[in-house]
């Protein structure tokens, strides 16, 4: 469920896919403008082509019941980020919130053909408990699989991006280089050319 991010996915239908999991792209949703925060699901259609993008277009279902619930789980999920960054465990509201999500969610075990012989997966039904119970469901993973320490908010001054190192060493500080990390290397070459 987690979004790999490459130079070639960190923005799709204009919104940024940068933060290494579904759950950080939807906090992405309302990154930093010039009056402000500035609100990229503006509206039903907006909600349906983040969900899209976020290859979760299938669980669109209705497109203002989605916003909403979207709009709800992310006012709920921005605390998450600092909290799981601190190393703090998830709290009791929280917890049930996510798993109020994740009740509406059905699955079956499905045998399916693959390269090396069957395979056994499982096969969830998300239609009845809509696209933010996927994005729950990435967020409960995500608690149990991460580092809480690789979780990072880009070091641009006027960038509120946040992101999941997955790299080796931990070192990744910009929430994209052809944005904020470029823009922060031309600001440094040309201060020293400045200074000489």
């Amino acid at each position: 469920m987690a979004l790999t991010t490459d130079a070639s996915s960190e923005f799709r239908d204009g919104f940024p896919f940068v933060g290494g999991a579904t759950w950080l792209d939807l906090l992405n949703t309302t990154p930093a403008g010039e009056a402000g925060p500035k609100e990229l699901l503006d509206g039903s259609e907006r909600a349906r082509a983040w969900l899209t993008a976020a290859g979760l277009g299938d669980a669109a279902g209705d497109g203002n019941e989605a916003l909403t619930d979207l709009r709800a789980l992310r006012a709920e999920l921005r605390p998450v980020f600092d909290d799981l960054q601190r190393g703090e465990a998830l709290s009791d509201t929280v917890l049930a919130s996510v798993n109020q999500r994740l009740a509406g969610i059905s699955g079956h075990y499905a045998l399916r053909p693959g390269e090396n012989g069957p395979t056994l997966g499982l096969s969830l039904d998300h239609t009845a408990a809509g696209p933010a119970a996927l994005v729950a469901l990435d967020l409960a993973r995500f608690v149990c699989e991460a580092e809480p320490a690789r979780l990072k908010r880009c070091a641009a001054d006027n960038c509120t991006l946040v992101f999941y190192d997955r790299g080796r060493n931990n070192t990744r500080r910009w929430c994209t280089m052809s944005l904020c990390g470029n823009r922060d290397k031309v600001a440094r070459f040309r201060a020293r050319r400045a200074a000489r």
